[in-house]
């Protein structure tokens, strides 16, 4: 009896302890499905990934200057793998960093555009690496530099003459070529795309060019209106009566208006105005911009 229970206690000492062990390993296993999760809830655009944009705020001949910001959406789903990255409507925003404007012997302008942030529909936010940064002396950490990613520039063309008044129309297309990786939160990103909503086709932008008056340019005159269509009524007859009796009237009709007929206003004279016509983007050429050349390198971190 005395064997017997030793052998029913160690059993159950076994049976327990394997127990113990199941639970520690669905514990182990549970961690490790979690860990798995996290590292896949980011999705990764390669360097050299095109996105496509829209032009949504014109920048104006004019007034545009180094520095100004450029605002785009974008036009058409990046993605990665089976994955959607980027989903089109999402907004990206450039700053100019650089204009080379058309002359009279020159019918084209440059624009170089460092592009900074990418906003979501949901309002996930990435930035986008900047341009080096010079240093008090005008020169820039090369190691600090060459550690960094490259920011994201292009180069764009754009036919546009010296008399017009853009040099980007709304709906002008850009496209924008990633200098490094760029990793996403995948959650972030479906929650944007369930919100999104694609800018339209480019034709569908208004333009913003403004049409100027010349007196050069000829106008459209005016046109007269037209009168109503009015049928004349009949006047009252009168028959003399009986000597004695009162005369007898027959009531006229009143005039009629054929109703659907009413007339139409004149239109007025409409002076001449000359409306340049859009420019036109040639290219979008991804660029690596380079700090200045300098024989000496900042320390300065």
């Amino acid at each position: 009896m005395k064997r017997l229970a030793i052998l029913v206690l160690c059993g159950f000492l076994f049976c327990a302890a394997g127990q113990v062990w199941t639970q520690a390993a669905g514990v182990a296993s549970q961690t490790a499905v979690s860990q798995a999760g996290v590292s896949q809830g980011v999705v990764t655009l390669p360097a050299g990934t095109k996105v496509e944009l829209s032009v949504i705020s014109p920048v104006r001949a004019k007034t545009a200057m180094a520095g100004d910001p450029l605002y785009t959406q974008t036009n058409f789903p990046v993605t990665a793998g089976a994955q959607v990255a980027i989903p089109p409507g999402t907004w990206v925003q450039g700053r100019i960093e650089k204009i080379t404007r058309p002359t009279g012997r020159q019918a084209h302008a440059e624009l170089e555009v460092v592009f900074r942030k990418i906003v979501f529909a949901n309002g996930y936010t990435v930035l986008l690496p900047k341009m080096p940064v010079a240093g008090p002396n005008g020169t820039v950490n090369a190691a600090a530099n060459a550690a960094s990613p490259a920011a994201t520039a292009v180069l764009v063309t754009v036919n546009v003459s010296a008399a017009n008044d853009l040099l980007l129309d709304n709906g002008a297309p850009v496209e924008m070529t990633l200098a490094a990786p760029l990793t996403l939160d995948a959650g972030q990103v479906a929650a944007a795309q369930a919100l999104s909503h694609p800018p339209g086709q480019l034709a569908k932008f208004r333009s913003a060019t403004q049409c100027v008056p010349t007196p050069e340019t000829p106008g459209t005159p005016g046109t007269p209106g037209t009168p109503d269509t009015v049928i004349p009524g009949t006047p009252s007859t009168v028959i003399p009566g009986a000597p004695g009796m009162p005369d007898t009237v027959i009531p006229g009709t009143p005039a009629t208006v054929i109703p659907g007929s009413p007339g139409t206003p004149g239109t007025p004279e409409t002076p001449g105005a000359a409306c340049p016509q859009a420019p036109l983007v040639v290219s979008s050429v991804p660029i690596v911009p380079a700090p200045k050349p300098s024989a000496t390198a900042d320390t300065n971190p």
